[in-house]
């Protein structure tokens, strides 16, 4: 697996961390099944950018340009940089937590990388003219038309020496249609000008200068065979990608395609192989070869002359074109450089990165490495949305909306925040703008949390399919997910501790007659966790595998299991009818099943924990100063095919029905407090509970209304925190219901909690029953009982499906 090369640049933004999280979430993953991943990292030399990065510092420390140092020494200035600063994106790929193998770094400038880039544009290259002189719309009337196309400008921005326009020569291009205005109201061909729409002048987007075309010879790369393969590639099957829609967007592309510029009029980059042959006679016209050296380009140039006894003597030059090559033509190579060409498959597994560098990029490599390789360059494209702000703007530091990740983690205060902006490049009124509106977005810049948090949160959103609005309240939602975890395993422990549970390899054996329906109730939801998760992972869903696992621990597992275990373990044994030991014990093991569940999205947290799992097993074989196995180092299997991790729809039933009736009542307590009073006398209950007897014995639960009461009263009493409660049939509902002054909830429609208000208190509209709506709710929750319960969807819905829904 490639990691996409951030550029060498820069800083991680937070779409490098939505790319870095997502590909470290398959490596781990596989890793824990018993699979070798090798997964490469990199930096991109970034030509454009890393020049203009080096030619604004040049300038800004000593005023001169790089013209005036000359090639050799401004590339020697621009090594220095990256030596300096190349480090920088290193660091923060750890503090993400990657798993990448730092032994295959490559940077795309370096020797190994260099010398395939100079190998393969041998394979084919020409060159043409482009763009008409300095604007394409006229170039194309003067195609249409037969017109010659003159050049106005010198690559400096002056006018060149044309006899066609005297008096011009040297101008800028400014002062030349300044003179134009001042010769025409000279000669009175002048007549005005008009206002007209604003037209769109293209400026670039690093020094905000016109963009002036020009007339220049530029390398091509014929693209129709190239794309026609590695469309094919895709059509039938030897790349699949996901989404499966962006097939239709792939084939559409390529099958358009126009040929590629590769030329780029910079210094600093990958120096097009091609090299001009001068010949001494004068006879004969320049050739250009394409060689890997002056040397060998002579050499090909003699072997290819057709006059006889040619020698080295007849050429009088060899010079090689001053252009670089298009940063993603090299980039575009880095399957083959990476992992090779001499295979029968693909070149790599899984290539996953941004769907807005699909072209840019992804079919680079796919017709590239087709073409050289005869192979794909991977099996499966990931494509994930562009992270935008809140509010839905592409994130750019001229409008101050810059996430980024080392912030999130570390935190930072609003005066670091303005500090990294004033590091940058941006203009004086650039900055203002962006200062003022990083104080409008985070007015108390970030606050610290955690890697485990931020790397939650990005595969989460990755359900969005067309874009990710960013927003750092979903960040501190999962750094609370985090700290609940955390606590629930110091619970965990502490009471393993107290009562000298051990973790054991054969946790399960001799148990399972002592479980209780709430013990049942617990595995049966984390065996339908785990069915939902592993299809999950399998088919690159990690979004839906990360909601499963954090849904089971925030609902399942913290506020409903733990809740009911506090009773057992604190003294209340019978209520809950649970052995301590064995409540403790299956804690234990249901986290360290979580554990290996989050560690591919939450490594951090997952490792150290799984450290403190391993102090308190039975082998104890955590060895002081000595290097532990890492979770992804442990065989996945054998946590979940314990016999008495099973589906058990009886066991869920009850378990449901005891925390719903709990649950309505403190939801008609906190609505109506004190106003609640007892059904009579001041020994009768506060509430009542109304039970269909059906929903008893149609599987969903056993027994009858008296022996749910018997098994689980004391129970709801406890969770509840209210011992005046009273629970009986259904057919005992409608003479309550009628009564003045009631109140109730519908848990389900097999359940419902009523109460009575003080008559005094039932003046206010809010405590009033309204019994159409409570109607129209059980009429809609029937309906969705109908459904879930079923033949056909209990046969055809997925387990998620089925998870959801429940």
């Amino acid at each position: 697996m490639l990691l996409p090369p951030p550029n060498v640049t820069g800083v991680l933004h937070i779409g490098h961390a939505l790319t870095l999280t997502i590909q470290d979430s398959i490596a781990r993953w596989n890793r824990m099944h018993g699979r070798i991943v090798n997964w490469v990292p990199g930096t991109d030399h970034a030509g454009i950018s890393m020049q203009s990065v080096v030619e604004k510092k040049l300038l800004r420390e000593s005023g001169k340009s790089r013209h005036d140092l000359g090639r050799d020494r401004f590339i020697d200035k621009v090594w220095e940089w990256k030596q300096e600063h190349g480090e920088c994106i290193k660091m923060q790929t750890q503090k993400m937590g990657a798993s990448v193998d730092w032994d295959q770094e490559y940077f795309t400038m370096d020797d190994h990388h260099s010398k395939t880039v100079r190998d393969y544009p041998e394979f084919g290259s020409g060159v043409v003219k482009i763009t008409p002189a300095h604007d394409e719309n006229d170039y194309a009337c003067a195609q249409r038309l037969g017109l010659p196309v003159v050049p106005v400008f010198s690559p400096d921005g002056t006018v060149i020496s044309q006899p066609l326009f005297p008096g011009f020569s040297g101008l800028s291009r400014w002062d030349a249609r300044r003179k134009v205005i001042r010769d025409l109201k000279e000669s009175k061909a002048y007549v005005g000008k008009r206002d007209a729409e604003a037209s769109v002048i293209n400026r670039c987007s690093r020094s905000g200068d016109i963009i002036e075309p020009m007339l220049k010879p530029q390398w091509y790369v014929r693209c129709g065979d190239l794309a026609k393969r590695a469309d094919e590639m895709v059509q039938t099957g030897h790349i699949s990608m996901v989404p499966k829609r962006q097939r239709a967007i792939w084939h559409s592309w390529l099958t358009g395609i126009q040929d590629w510029c590769v030329s780029r009029q910079l210094w600093w980059g990958h120096r097009i192989p091609v090299y001009r042959i001068s010949w001494a006679d004068g006879n004969r016209r320049d050739i250009w070869v394409a060689a890997e050296s002056e040397q060998h380009a002579r050499e090909k140039a003699l072997l290819g002359s057709k006059s006889p006894g040619s020698v080295a003597g007849e050429i009088s030059a060899v010079v090689q074109d001053e252009d670089v090559l298009d940063t993603w033509f090299s980039s575009g190579l880095l399957p083959l450089t990476v992992f090779g060409q001499h295979k029968s498959q693909a070149l790599s597994s899984v290539l996953e990165t941004g769907q807005d560098i699909l072209f840019f990029w992804v079919a680079r490599m796919a017709m590239l490495c087709t073409y050289f390789a005869g192979v794909p360059p991977f099996s499966t494209v990931l494509l994930h949305p562009m992270v935008r702000d809140l509010q839905g703007r592409k994130m750019s530091k001229s409008l101050g909306n810059i996430i980024d990740p080392m912030d999130v983690i570390q935190g930072a205060g609003l005066s670091k925040l303005q500090e990294t902006l004033e590091r940058g490049y941006l203009s004086k009124q650039e900055l203002s703008k962006s200062t003022k509106e990083l104080k409008r977005l985070y007015p108390t810049g970030f606050q610290q949390f955690g890697a485990d948090a931020l790397r939650l949160t990005l595969i989460l959103y990755t359900q969005q399919t067309q874009q990710i609005n960013m927003s750092l309240d979903n960040v501190k939602a999962s750094y609370h997910f985090c700290n609940k975890l955390w606590n629930t395993f110091r619970f965990a422990h502490m009471h393993a501790q107290k009562h000298g549970v051990k973790i054991r390899d054969s946790w399960s054996d001799g148990i399972s007659e002592r479980l209780s329906v709430f013990d049942r109730a617990l595995l049966s939801k984390l065996s339908s966790m785990l069915g939902s998760y592993h299809q999950a992972m399998e088919t690159y869903r990690l979004a839906v595998a990360a909601e499963a696992a954090r849904d089971f621990v925030q609902r399942d597992l913290c506020d409903a299991y733990i809740e009911i275990c506090k009773l057992a373990l604190f003294g209340s044994k019978s209520a809950t009818r649970q052995d301590p030991a064995i409540c403790i014990e299956i804690l234990l093991h249901t986290l360290d099943i979580v554990l290996r569940a989050l560690h591919p999205f939450m490594p951090f947290l997952s490792e150290q924990r799984q450290l403190k799992q391993r102090q308190i097993g039975e082998h104890n074989d955590v060895v002081e100063n000595s290097k532990s196995l890492s979770i992804m180092e442990m065989v996945w299997e054998q946590t979940d095919t314990c016999s008495i991790i099973k589906h058990n729809a009886q066991a869920e039933a009850e378990n449901e029905m005891v925390l719903g009736i709990v649950s309505g009542i403190r939801s008609l307590r906190q609505r109506h407090g004190k106003q609640l009073v007892t059904m009579g006398e001041a020994d009768k209950p506060v509430f009542l509970v109304f039970v269909s007897e059906s929903s008893l014995t149609a599987g969903r639960a056993s027994g009858d209304v008296d022996d749910f009461e018997r098994r689980h009263g004391e129970c709801i009493r406890a969770l509840s925190k209210e011992p005046q409660i009273g629970i009986h049939s259904e057919q005992n509902a409608r003479p309550v219901e009628s009564s003045e002054h009631m109140v109730s909830v519908v848990v389900s429609p097999q359940v419902q909690v009523v109460s009575k208000l003080d008559s005094r208190e039932t003046g206010s509209s809010d405590s009033r029953v309204d019994e159409v709506a409570v109607g129209k709710l059980k009429a809609e929750l029937e309906s969705v009982y109908r459904v879930v319960n079923s033949d056909g969807y209990q046969k055809k819905a997925p387990p998620g499906v089925k998870q959801a829904d429940r």
